[in-house]
């Protein structure tokens, strides 16, 4: 058999495949609907090992491995298509969230990032010895707002900044970057403000979620995976160590998208369900470069 005669019989495979997979997500709609009414769970990952194992005996074992990710690859996308018909048909999202800003009197930055007062106007502005007393200020106050720096782009994030955000029912409304000389050399940093209200509006394009994965092979690659599936763009992830488990990773990462928007909801649905730990740190709007 020669190339074109190759090519030929992988188009008829295509078509073949084509016909099968639409048939396969008219099955997965008949098993949203009934997940839909029964409240059943979309992500059932011992039940995947089952099927992935009964599908793969007698498998020729040099494409084993190959056809194993096939499967996977499969199960997640149906799973992908199923959060998104489930929340059409259920509308059962639990994220709770204001549409506009409220009220804000007081703003209150630490007294070690004094510096981004010429950046901002200092009226009504405190500023407060260490981090456990800004925290305390916002978490007891519903009309005070906090400043910091989130990041030193390019060079390095504050863990102590994401770790209050992502530990208290605190979430950032706003986001700006502003420039910072140091030693010389221009810098960039983020300048966040955070309360304790997550604020979603029509026109933010950034959403800044946090992540534990399962502790196993391929969880943080089904999860990015995922992401790109939804057609939503990775504007930047970092990781820390897990406080609470050995071995295992917090992901903080910031999202180029609207949570407005359906497919945003459908992938945030599935990672509250799909992650062992998943928080919405805030929603705001960043001007794209260019």
């Amino acid at each position: 058999m020669d190339l074109s005669e190759v090519r030929v019989n992988i188009d008829r495979v295509d078509n073949e495949i084509k016909k099968l997979f639409e048939e396969r997500m008219h099955l997965s709609d008949c098993v949203a609907r009934c997940k839909a009414e029964t409240e059943d769970a979309i992500y059932k990952p011992d039940r995947e090992v089952e099927i992935i194992e009964r599908l793969t005996t007698g498998v020729d074992p040099s494409i084993k491995m190959e056809y194993k990710a096939l499967i996977k690859r499969i199960m997640e996308v149906s799973r992908k298509y199923q959060y998104g018909r489930t929340l059409e048909l259920r509308n059962c999202l639990d994220v709770s969230y204001v549409d506009s800003m409220p009220e804000i009197k007081k703003y209150v930055i630490e007294k070690r990032d004094e510096d981004i007062l010429k950046h901002i106007d200092k009226k009504n502005v405190d500023t407060v010895e260490g981090m456990d007393n800004l925290l305390k200020c916002v978490l007891e106050d519903e009309e005070t707002a906090g400043l910091g720096i989130m990041e030193d782009i390019g060079y390095s994030v504050s863990d102590e900044m994401h770790k209050i955000i992502c530990d208290n029912p605190l979430y950032i409304n706003e986001c700006r970057i502003i420039p910072s000389i140091e030693n010389g050399i221009e810098h960039k940093k983020k300048l966040i403000k955070f309360t304790r209200n997550l604020v979603v509006r029509p026109e933010d394009n950034r959403l800044k979620i946090m992540f534990v994965c399962e502790n196993r092979s391929g969880s943080l690659a089904s999860v990015l995976s995922m992401i790109a599936d939804y057609g939503i763009n990775l504007a930047e992830i970092h990781s820390k160590a897990d406080e609470k488990e050995i071995w295992n990773y917090v992901f903080i990462a910031e999202l180029k998208c609207s949570f407005v928007k359906k497919e945003t909801k459908a992938l945030i649905f599935q990672l509250m369900n799909e992650t062992d730990v998943f928080k919405i740190m805030g929603s705001y709007y960043i001007p794209d470069e260019g």
